[in-house]
């Protein structure tokens, strides 16, 4: 999970969120000036903080690695209950690649003509047992345990921001779906479909992955995340009497890696990061066969291809004789770029945000993926960072989410859904 942007107007904000545009150009952020926040909507969010740490220490207290089936199908359990006790209508859907737990969607009925979806995952990084070693605990204002922020914390907000607006007997929306999937710490290869479908049947989408503690921030853009193999063929010998006579591929492979550092080009967020490699079998002979593979990070299409472009040219080219490249690419997540509308949505975030004493910044790209990639390719606008301030995502020791930031994220979830369920 960064150029500024020039305040919309309220007249363009609304034009920009009606259309739904998904263009890709930035322009610029001032900071929002506050107004008054609405008092009651305020008080109970602030009222409803214990009970969204006790909803927190559930769901923490679910195990739910992306390849627990265990876990999966116990967290699916729990979402369901919750949500139909919300007064949703939940449909499952097993993930399209067969792995493990069910994909959740909940749809809530109302009385407008909006219809805004509300997206998080329930899957973690974290193996069976990690609980053990890592309790949820609260200490001062943070909670730990595996998942806690990332992202447990948006499954959190989102539920109890709906139970808030339930209890004001809010139904100015044509409908809110909630989207909660078994797979994002994959690429989601399970629900990727599902969510962009699902996403297209909706005017807006927020995303509720964590923003960071103590800085909060959201992002014009989030990476692709992409994987390039390259296959080295080379020919054994003896590497004792008559090395020679071989081509070493694991040679040529570390070649070709020092050949191509060059395209890492973190100034445009180009990442490019060799991370795995493999050769030989036995110890006296030359290896015939080598293979590498870099991970790339990239916001724009283009400089993905022109990569792959100088790759398979420079591939082509082998150091050694005799020797044979090939270089195959996989797409695990497109990149997302907030667009227009997107960037009005962030404008209209942070604007509300201040009503409470919160402050967002605004960072152009980051070099994390996120599901806002799979909603956006449906040409709907996305609003990604809206789960708890955490930090320490992805450790087994020091995993927490911000507890008193709870308040303020339930009063921008809650304003969030009425302003935008009313064309505002």
């Amino acid at each position: 999970m960064h150029p500024t942007f020039h305040p919309f107007r309220t007249w363009v904000l609304r034009g920009l969120l009606a259309v739904g545009l998904a263009g890709t150009g930035f322009v610029h952020a001032q900071a929002p000036t506050a107004s008054a926040p609405e008092a009651s909507l305020l008080a109970a969010a602030t009222a409803e903080k214990d009970a969204v740490v006790r909803t927190l220490e559930r769901l923490v207290n679910v195990e739910s690695g992306s390849t627990d089936a265990q876990g999966l199908a116990q967290m699916a359990d729990l979402l369901e209950g919750e949500l139909r006790a919300l007064g949703a209508q939940v449909t499952r859907h097993k993930p399209a690649d067969g792995g493990p737990g069910a994909n959740i969607v909940g749809r809530i009925n109302g009385k407008g003509q909006r219809r805004i979806l509300l997206i998080a995952h329930m899957d973690t990084v974290y193996p069976r047992g990690t609980l053990a070693r890592m309790p949820f605990r609260v200490e001062g204002d943070r909670a730990y345990g595996p998942g806690v922020a990332d992202a447990k914390g948006g499954i959190a907000v989102i539920l109890h921001a709906l139970r808030l607006l339930g209890a004001r007997g809010f139904d100015d929306f044509a409908s809110i779906g909630v989207l909660f999937n078994t797979d994002e710490e994959r690429s989601s290869p399970g629900s990727s479909a599902l969510i962009e479908a699902v996403a297209r049947e909706h005017d807006v989408v927020l995303s509720f992955e964590p923003t960071t503690s103590p800085r909060e921030i959201m992002v014009r853009a989030t990476s692709g995340v992409a994987n390039v193999r390259v296959t080295v063929k080379g020919r054994p010998a003896h590497a004792g009497v008559n090395p020679e006579a071989g081509v070493n591929a694991m040679v040529e492979a570390a070649d070709f890696m020092l050949r191509n550092l060059d395209l890492d080009q973190p100034a445009r967020a180009f990442r490019f990061t060799w991370t795995i490699g493999t050769g030989g079998t036995v110890a006296n002979v030359v290896p015939a066969q080598a293979m590498v593979q870099a991970n790339i990070r990239y916001i724009h299409e283009a400089d993905l291809q022109a990569a792959l472009s100088t790759l398979r040219q420079r591939a082509a080219q082998p150091r050694l004789a005799g020797a044979e490249l090939s270089v195959e690419l996989s797409i695990n997540r497109p990149s997302f770029v907030a667009g227009p509308a997107g960037e009005a949505l962030i404008e209209k975030a942070r604007a509300i945000y201040a009503q409470v004493g919160g402050s967002i910044s605004v960072i152009p790209s980051t070099g994390g993926g996120t599901d806002a990639a799979f909603a956006a390719r449906s040409g709907r606008p996305v609003l990604e960072g809206l789960g708890l301030p955490g930090f320490g995502y992805h450790s087994d020791q020091a995993e927490y989410a911000q507890l008193d930031a709870i308040p303020r994220r339930l009063y921008l979830a809650a304003r969030l859904i009425t302003d935008l369920a009313r064309g505002q």
